[in-house]
């Protein structure tokens, strides 16, 4: 459950436009979000955003992080209590889905606000599910709340630091041991799944 509620996590890069089949922005931001969903305590993560090399990390609370690189359609898992990295396959099948917008309607729905920012926001229906999403004039996701087959979340940004980002973060950490193992046994060495 935690890996599909961090892969949504994931779907909530800043975008730059949702009309655009390419929808990323184009300079670094690092956004405070909580994410919450049936039956779960509400949870912080840290979403960081490197524009020019559209490379992403999701720092949660666990003690975990995922890193994300959108031209490669990649990511991986680092659990720096193991000292460990494992690829992340539901978070690569997301990395691909954000350079398209994968078929999604979007319909606009008026102005928002969220972390003190204006926003605008809109109806997204697609064939996987439907969200309402909040977005800056600049392409931050300041809310989303939405479902699918797999379920409902809804994330909504605490704080937003727009400026560079630190290169090092979203590198894979150096003399880390790479981790070969299924997705379910990922699951049960995390405590992440139900």
């Amino acid at each position: 459950m935690m890996t599909r509620l961090l892969g949504l996590g994931l779907a909530l890069l800043p975008v730059a436009a949702w009309a655009n089949p390419v929808f990323l922005p184009e300079e670094d931001v690092a956004v405070s979000y909580e994410l919450t969903a049936p039956g779960r305590a509400p949870a912080d993560y840290q979403l960081s955003y490197d524009a020019e090399d559209e490379l992403a990390r999701i720092d949660t609370q666990a003690g975990y992080y995922v890193l994300a690189n959108l031209p490669a359609g990649s990511a991986e898992l680092v659990v720096p209590s193991l000292r460990a990295v494992a690829a992340a396959p539901d978070f690569s099948g997301l990395t691909r889905m954000l350079t398209s917008a994968d078929g999604a309607q979007f319909t606009a729905l008026g102005q928002g606000s969220y972390a003190g920012l204006p926003c605008r926001k809109y109806l997204v229906l697609s064939h996987q599910g439907t969200a309402s999403v909040c977005l800056t004039s600049d392409g931050v996701i300041l809310h989303f709340a939405g479902h699918d087959a797999q379920g409902s979340a809804e994330v909504t940004a605490l704080s937003v630091a727009r400026g560079p980002q630190p290169a090092g973060n979203f590198a894979q950490p150096q003399g880390y041991n790479q981790l070969n193992l299924p997705p379910q046994a990922l699951a049960a060495l995390l405590g992440t799944n139900e």
